[in-house]
């Protein structure tokens, strides 16, 4: 037994090491503006993860309070539908006024003619991100101010930071581990604008704005992993492994929210359907054991790791907690999901008919 215990704190150790690895290589080599916002809440719950685990704050309480909402963020939608309804809405709204306030004539701000979101796409038409998503992230009602780009830059100084101190702590103590990186310094350059009070070509169907609006801020989380986060790191890098995990259960989580809000509520409709097929396919992959210890670094007196299995991939978790399965089965399977879930997020979408602009 004090052998497991201390096997389940050095591994715990570890894995943390190997976050801070693959974070700091991307930190090294992705200068991208909107990369690095989009990147922001996963940055953020590995430094909380990290001062959870240590028990102790490093950073200013200002920045551990920002890093703990962004943090949340990332399971937001995952709360009732109704909330999630209301916080998009609200989103929108303060961006409306943004956006609007600055049209350099007041009369123009009753025509309808501004553009209130942006939206950030690969170059073969997928969607990855959205200016009220960033806006929410850092918890900025208005880009166009000062004090917008200078909470930014002390919210990244002091990630990297910490993410730079946390690294060679460990380098020294355990030795430094080598990200083999296939792709390195990314660009997101193709965008398209909308004016989301009025009806646009984007979304397939006359739902209302906010319905449309969640599924655009959930297929820009799924679609940001898929496309832009997993290339840039190793097949199988485990903290690539561990945000697809926890983007692809929040995601799955709102879907569920949305189902359940339909079937009792008549006005919201939505293909439940198709939210009923993901929900087959994710029976069995989300125990509340192995979302602990994907969520959270420590491992000890979880029931998560064992000498038989420790040599497997990712110490054995996997063959720990799901009967029958290995890391490589069970990292196709949320592969499969995740699919699964663009899919029916991107029913929702015209990406193929829209004319992205250059950034």
């Amino acid at each position: 037994m004090e052998n497991i215990s201390e096997l389940e704190r050095l591994i715990s150790i570890r894995i943390m090491q190997e976050d801070a690895e693959a974070i700091f290589s991307l930190l090294s080599t992705e200068r991208d503006s909107v990369f690095a916002m989009e990147i922001i809440p996963y940055y953020a719950l590995f430094v909380q993860s990290c001062q959870e685990y240590i028990g102790e704050n490093f950073l200013p309480e200002e920045i551990t309070l920002s890093i703990k909402d962004i943090r949340n963020h990332i399971k937001s939608y995952s709360d009732s539908f109704g909330k999630s309804k209301r916080k998009v809405a609200s989103i929108d709204q303060e961006q409306d006024t943004s956006f609007k306030s600055q049209l350099r004539f007041n009369f123009l701000k009753n025509w309808n003619i501004h553009l209130n979101l942006g939206t950030y796409w690969t170059e073969d038409h997928h969607i990855i991100g959205n200016t009220q998503q960033l806006a929410a992230f850092i918890d900025v009602k208005d880009f166009s101010t000062p004090e917008a780009g200078k909470k930014a830059y002390e919210l990244g100084y002091q990630i990297a930071s910490f993410v730079s101190s946390v690294r060679s702590g460990f380098s020294d103590s355990l030795g430094q581990l080598i990200i083999d990186r296939p792709i390195t310094a990314i660009g997101i350059k193709k965008f398209f604008d909308i004016n989301t009070n009025r009806h646009n070509t984007i979304f397939v169907n006359h739902a209302s704005k906010e319905l449309n609006l969640f599924y655009l801020h959930l297929l820009c989380n799924m679609n940001f992993v898929k496309h832009i986060l997993r290339p840039l790191l190793p097949e199988g890098n485990t903290w690539a492994f561990r945000v697809e995990y926890i983007v692809t259960y929040y995601t799955f989580r709102a879907l569920q929210r949305l189902k359940n809000y339909c079937e009792n509520n008549d006005d919201v409709v939505a293909d439940t359907q198709g939210i009923g097929e993901i929900e087959d396919a994710a029976s069995g992959l989300f125990l509340s054991k192995f979302r602990n210890c994907m969520m959270h670094y420590n491992l000890e007196n979880q029931g998560v790791l064992s000498l038989e299995h420790i040599e497997q991939p990712f110490y054995g978790i996997i063959e720990n907690c799901f009967e029958s399965k290995v890391y490589q089965t069970y990292l196709a399977s949320i592969h499969d999901l995740s699919e699964r879930i663009i899919r029916y997020l991107e029913k929702h979408f015209n990406c193929a008919d829209i004319e992205l602009k250059q950034l």
